[in-house]
């Protein structure tokens, strides 16, 4: 299985669907970290969220889908960028007391930050996170954020993420045809998803309906961390901060939660970097 986003529409103009099949892209996240499975499965399930949520995305755009509870699993996050760039981590603490969605995560919130075309132009939007689960909280988050119903579908397992995410357009006045798609997507079965091709799935859950395939994405997995990205945040804790940390610690070392890339400052680096500020060089 290839790593694709599809999208698609009903050609009489109610909704339009996305779907994401993801393989390598979430064996490199699972790579980097040892998840126990209830961890693993819903870490899966917010990535294949985070592609839905940012196939719109123009080049520099980008969409952080966070999940953030006072249980077990405090944190969960993956973002897009520029619709085919993901990536995701989580937070938890031992021991997890069981693998229900309530039990990991207590109470909490589903946080969206959505920059659409990378020129810092946020917009955020937050919902509790309801009992039923993910699916649920993001449906939720579409009536109350966008204004326009969606029903999305996610599946996961320890090789593969998917989901299927269905949005009713603007302008659609028939609500009995839009619940008959909405219901005909429900029926996603999780194998199905991991398993079938596109053209298989969608095929499968609208046999009866008019669609008409759009454009193929790549999705990849792939880190924004850089040597100058973290040269940036050490110039924002100022001269004053950077000499205590080297002066406690010898050297300065970073490390990308992400990707576990490892990035090391020692007593010469951070002096070149103290004399480009004190120059001009950087600001």
């Amino acid at each position: 299985m290839a790593d694709t986003l599809h999208r698609f529409m009903f050609e009489n103009g109610s909704a339009r669907g996305v779907l994401v099949q993801l393989e390598s892209s979430w064996q490199e996240v699972l790579a980097r970290h040892h998840y126990p499975p209830p961890v693993r499965d819903l870490l899966g399930q917010l990535l294949a969220a985070a592609a839905l949520l940012g196939n719109n995305l123009k080049a520099a755009g980008r969409v952080i889908v966070e999940l953030r509870g006072d249980g077990p699993l405090r944190l969960l996050v993956a973002d897009n960028r520029a619709g085919h760039a993901v990536r995701a981590l989580a937070r938890w603490s031992e021991p997890l007391r069981g693998d229900e969605w309530h039990e990991l995560l207590g109470s909490g919130r589903l946080v969206i930050t959505l920059d659409p075309r990378g020129d810092g132009q946020r917009y955020q939007g937050i919902v509790a996170l309801l009992p039923e689960g993910l699916t649920a909280t993001l449906e939720d988050y579409f009536s109350s954020s966008e204004q326009l119903p969606g029903r999305i579908v996610l599946a996961t397992d320890g090789r593969r993420a998917a989901g299927l995410l269905l949005q009713r357009l603007p302008g659609q006045t028939d609500p009995h045809n839009w619940e008959y798609l909405a219901l005909l997507a429900a029926t996603a079965r999780a194998r199905e998803l991991l398993e079938l091709s596109p053209e298989q799935v969608i095929g499968r859950l609208f046999v009866d309906q008019d669609v008409r395939l759009l454009a193929t994405q790549a999705v990849e997995f792939a880190c924004s961390c850089s040597v100058a990205r973290v040269e940036s945040t050490l110039r924002a804790l100022g001269r004053a901060e950077i000499e205590s940390l080297l002066e406690e610690r010898g050297a300065i070392d970073v490390d990308c939660e992400f990707c576990n890339q490892h990035y090391h400052f020692d007593r010469a680096g951070v002096d070149g970097l103290l004399d480009n500020m004190a120059s001009g060089l950087i600001h």
